[in-house]
């Protein structure tokens, strides 16, 4: 029988998630889903996998995202909403975030089809309670099989297609009949021309496009709503706050940040112990054991981040070399490819206002503020009824129309 060991506190939480002797756990109700994707990789090949991947998430990467392709996919998502003045935060979310996180992962499709992206909207919902199936309240036999349901169809509608192009382009290119950079920056053309090398076989790359396409969409849509909430009820009471979030952009990243604190995408982080050793705390784990990294109550360290921690304040002073969002992307070799994508860049004292790297969570939040999007004061928000994470299911606005 093993064991469960709880670590609380900033600096020990740090050391825990770069701790190589603990592994990921917390993914593991779901393989078919979660089987040897990057998050549930460990050791070598967690380290071999991790470096083929993160080529494609170099800094001129996400700036051309966030500056080229994020907001054509937002004028278009957001369109319908403002001829209507009304929608649902959380679905919108996902609609605008479903087309960037295909657009990464390598998934073709016709992006002014509102059929498709329907249908994506659906798979990925499905993946993501896979995923997070340690958190579900449903009946988990029901989810695995819906999971597997999910991956068939993306496979026949989205992926074979995609691979299908993509092999035929880097064939092209090592027969010398394209350049080199005619090949699409995406997670699938990356795993594909190194599927040799990794021992891919065509589950496993389908595992990692549809995992990819969960995490991208699914944290970020989360994160949206909190850090509208959050933004709104903290300006109702302060109008010259409410005037900075339509005129600062630095500012409003910071919200972004304040948010992202308070609100990591898991509250706790599981982890398995491989060998008996000591935690930071000074606790034995023995081999086999669970630990349970608390993310949340680190985050909210009074002595890093101030007596009003369990607040939100855009305004607070932080320690020395704490970032403004915590542990809230996780550390190590476990660090969230898309920390900067969707955070951004922190910015200097001498960070330039018009070519800043805001991230693309900023980036759509300015977007709806600058359209007067607030709540709907005649239907409340309602959390997500199957999950035990804090996440909200529903949350009704009003947006100006054009």
């Amino acid at each position: 029988m093993t064991d469960t060991a709880l670590v609380s506190g900033y600096q020990q939480a740090f050391e825990a998630l770069c701790d190589k002797r603990l592994v990921q756990s917390m993914y593991s109700e779901c393989d078919e889903l979660m089987e040897r994707v990057l998050l549930t990789l460990h050791g070598e090949a967690h380290a071999r996998r991790r470096a083929v991947e993160l080529k494609l998430f170099r800094r001129d990467f996400t700036r051309y995202y966030e500056k080229e392709v994020y907001p054509t996919t937002l004028s278009a998502t957001l369109a319908p909403y403002l001829e209507r003045g009304h929608m649902d935060l959380p679905e919108f979310g996902f609609r605008v975030n479903i087309n960037l996180s295909a657009d990464i992962a390598g998934i073709d499709r016709d992006p002014h089809s509102h059929e498709e992206t329907d249908c994506l909207i659906e798979i990925v919902r499905t993946f993501s309670e896979g995923a997070t199936l340690f958190h579900s309240t449903r009946d988990k036999a029901e989810v695995r099989r819906e999971v597997a349901d999910a991956l068939a169809i993306l496979e026949a509608r989205f992926l074979k297609p995609s691979r299908d192009r993509r092999e035929a382009i880097l064939r092209a290119i090592a027969e010398g009949h394209l350049p080199e950079d005619a090949a699409p920056r995406d997670i699938l053309t990356v795993l594909l021309a190194n599927q040799q090398e990794q021992g891919l076989d065509e589950a496993m790359i389908r595992r990692e496009v549809a995992f990819f396409m969960q995490a991208a969409s699914h944290s970020s849509a989360n994160a949206m709503v909190h850090a509208f909430h959050e933004i709104t009820m903290w300006c109702a009471e302060r109008p010259e706050d409410r005037r900075r979030i339509n005129e600062d952009p630095f500012f409003l990243q910071r919200c972004v940040h304040e948010s992202l604190r308070l609100h990591p995408a898991s509250p706790v982080a599981w982890r398995a112990a491989q060998c008996p050793f000591h935690l930071p705390d000074g606790k034995v784990v023995e081999s086999g054991d669970s630990v349970v990294i608390d993310l949340e109550s680190a985050n909210r360290q009074q002595d890093l981040f101030g007596e009003d921690a369990e607040q939100f304040n855009p305004h607070r002073r932080l320690a020395d070399r704490i970032p403004p969002y915590g542990l809230t992307f996780g550390v190590g070799i476990h660090t969230c490819f898309g920390r900067d994508l969707a955070g951004g860049a922190l910015p200097k004292e001498d960070s330039d206002r018009d070519s800043h790297h805001y991230g693309t969570l900023t980036s759509l939040l300015r977007s709806l503020f600058s359209r007067g999007c607030r709540p709907d004061p005649h239907i409340a928000p309602t959390l997500d009824p199957v999950t035990q994470r804090n996440n909200w299911g529903t949350y009704p606005v009003l947006i100006n129309k054009d």
